[in-house]
């Protein structure tokens, strides 16, 4: 079977008044292959370990610079995924979408419109794995979240299997790239800070700002 898997994750809060962040941004991985880099991944988590650092899952907001600078070492390298993004500040948003479950599948239709038209065969795959973090919304609204996600897989993609699946990102170590990922592109649009996001730039194929008359590739 030819599988395709896409991890989504969210970077920046939802909310909308002064207080939260200036921008929302999300991150799909998408790859075929799942099991590269895995390996190399246990091994630098169990070497940090041995050095006194407590991880017990990667988490790019709240590890230690030390780990993060091992983590995006073994990611930089990782040439069989793809990484998209879409950018929005929130202040442009309408008013109308300033919540999460409008807001999140708009973004997520975006990005995949950046995938479709940036060459991946999304229909050629016999099935489709689309894994969202867990965490990026509460309860009440994952229910709306996968709706949306839904819709807009039936009315594109109307012949290609696919799975939905919210889990936490502690589960699954790609969850905990994109993770890694999402945060370094929200880390330069929010605070111009490209420490991270240039270790990572070649991956990038896309990232796409919303709700301005053009857009920008990375």
């Amino acid at each position: 079977m030819t599988a395709l898997y896409v991890f989504i994750d969210v970077s920046g809060n939802y909310d909308f008044s002064g207080t939260g962040t200036r921008y929302l941004v999300m991150t799909g991985l998408t790859c075929t292959d799942i099991c590269s880099g895995i390996i190399e991944l246990h091994r630098i988590k169990h070497w940090l370990i041995d050095g006194g650092f407590e991880v017990e899952y990667f988490h790019a907001a709240e590890d230690p610079q030390a780990v993060r600078n091992q983590v995006f070492g073994i990611v930089s390298k990782f040439i069989h995924v793809r990484i998209d993004s879409v950018i929005a500040e929130k202040s442009k948003i309408p008013a109308s979408l300033q919540s999460t479950a409008p807001i999140y599948p708009f973004m997520v239709e975006k990005l995949y419109n950046n995938l479709l038209g940036g060459g991946v065969e999304i229909r050629k795959s016999d099935k489709v794995f689309i894994f969202m973090d867990r965490e990026s919304a509460h309860s009440r609204e994952r229910e709306s979240l996968i709706k949306g996600m839904k819709k807009y897989l039936s009315q594109h993609l109307p012949r290609t299997p696919y799975q939905i699946l919210m889990h936490a990102s502690m589960s699954h170590l790609y969850l905990q790239v994109v993770d890694y990922c999402s945060w370094a592109i929200y880390r330069k649009w929010e605070m111009s800070d490209r420490r991270s996001y240039d270790k990572i730039q070649m991956l990038i194929k896309s990232e796409s700002i919303i709700f301005e008359k053009g857009e920008t590739s990375g």
